[in-house]
């Protein structure tokens, strides 16, 4: 499908990949000074997150929407369990099935951690002019409907 100024803008939107994952790993690392919670490697924030979000998620839904080998969820689970942030429990209509869910505490981490990046965020925001921050606001919806579409082609949900 071609949408216009593809061509000018290839250029642009290659580098558009690296940029948002140098974004989220500033502001990740920049809000960590902002919480006082354990923390965890970015694998285990990704698990935890869609957990959190999505209480009753199957390890296996896990694998495929983060693209992780099973064995490696299994992992990132075990020592989420270990740190009292997840528990599993059996699924009632198919008890060898598991179903993940966060503890109290991972709630309030979460909690914590959604707070200490609005923050961080909102304070460097501030230091952008008007037209960049607007433009950032505008981009918000795109960037969305770009993960959607990135997500659904990948496989996942």
């Amino acid at each position: 499908m071609y949408y216009p100024g593809a061509v000018e803008n290839s250029a642009t939107l290659r580098d558009l990949p690296p940029v948002l994952r140098d974004v989220s790993r500033a502001v990740r690392r920049g809000a960590a000074r902002e919480r006082d919670v354990e923390p965890l490697p970015a694998t285990e924030v990704e698990l935890l997150r869609i957990i959190v979000h999505r209480p009753g998620v199957s390890p296996g839904r896990l694998a495929v929407e983060t693209g992780m080998k099973p064995s490696n969820v299994s992992a990132a689970l075990r020592h989420l369990s270990e740190l009292g942030l997840v528990v599993r429990e059996s699924d009632p209509d198919d008890r060898r099935a598991a179903r993940l869910r966060p503890t109290a505490k991972a709630l309030e981490n979460a909690r914590l951690i959604e707070e200490g990046r609005a923050r961080f965020l909102d304070e460097t925001l501030a230091r952008l002019s008007d037209e960049h921050q607007e433009a950032l606001v505008r981009a918000v919806p795109a960037l969305r409907a770009l993960e959607r579409a990135l997500r659904e082609r990948a496989g996942g949900r």
